[in-house]
């Protein structure tokens, strides 16, 4: 076998090992929030939290455009304004 074939068998078996990793810690994360105790009736005890082994993607924040956020500036004026006259004859 050549070198570049041992390579790539190598690397095979890495992706393989990480896809079977990824399986192994998501069943445990399943194993431990199984067992973490529920929540009371009232809300005064809280579930205990289980740290998260692989890390979620970030969520791309979305943007407003300059016309959005004028758009959603004058619309709030007029309310404002509409509840300051509604005030002011009440």
């Amino acid at each position: 076998m050549s070198k570049s074939g041992i390579l790539e068998a190598l690397r095979n078996e890495e992706k393989a090992l990480k896809t079977q990793l990824v399986a192994i810690q998501r069943a445990i994360e399943a194993i431990e929030l199984a067992d973490a105790p529920a929540p009371s009736a009232r809300g005064k005890k809280k579930a205990r939290k289980v740290a998260v082994v692989a890390a979620a993607p970030a969520k791309r924040k979305r943007a407003m455009t300059e016309e959005q956020r004028q758009a959603i500036s004058e619309r709030m004026r007029k309310y404002w304004a509409s509840r300051r006259e509604g005030k002011a004859e009440g």
